[in-house]
């Protein structure tokens, strides 16, 4: 008897000390604008892709860039057409969205395929694309992937 009130302290600290050193939830992220690009790829156990896009951010600044991704994993011909929504680019720095996003995924196309992927930048900037992808490819990847700033 005298071992459950020990417990229930233990318990009543331990439930204190972790509600009290437990970090704030993330902030949601900041709608920055829309994202439409297309890639080819292609590979044999490593994949290449490369393609260009535009970004349209709030209030109607139109950023071009450019596309390049080495896949880990890859057997195929495969090109995608991809939109979807930018977050966390801050206006006054439309750079920011130039960076290296990791991307883990897999898939096989067979004629067409369909896929949707989150991926982040060093930057903080998140991009959430859904993608429609045809051709001939099967993949289990690794992926980073480099977005350039086009001049």
């Amino acid at each position: 008897m005298r071992k459950f009130p020990l417990a229930l302290a233990s318990f009543a600290a331990f439930a204190l000390v972790g509600a009290a050193t437990a970090q704030a939830p993330a902030p949601a992220p900041r709608l920055s604008g829309n994202i439409a690009f297309s890639t080819k790829s292609v590979g044999f156990i490593l994949g290449v892709e490369w393609g260009s896009g535009t970004a349209t951010l709030r209030g109607g600044r139109v950023i071009e860039f450019r596309v390049r991704t080495l896949k880990a994993g890859m057997i195929g011909l495969e090109a995608v057409q991809a939109a979807g929504r930018v977050y966390n680019l801050d206006p006054r720095r439309p750079g920011d969205i130039a960076g290296t996003y990791a991307s883990i995924g897999g898939g096989i196309t067979v004629g067409g395929g369909v896929g949707a992927q989150r991926m982040r930048n060093e930057k903080g900037v998140i991009i959430e694309i859904d993608e429609t992808a045809q051709g001939l490819a099967a993949k289990i990847a690794g992926a980073g992937v480099a977005i350039e700033v086009a001049r």
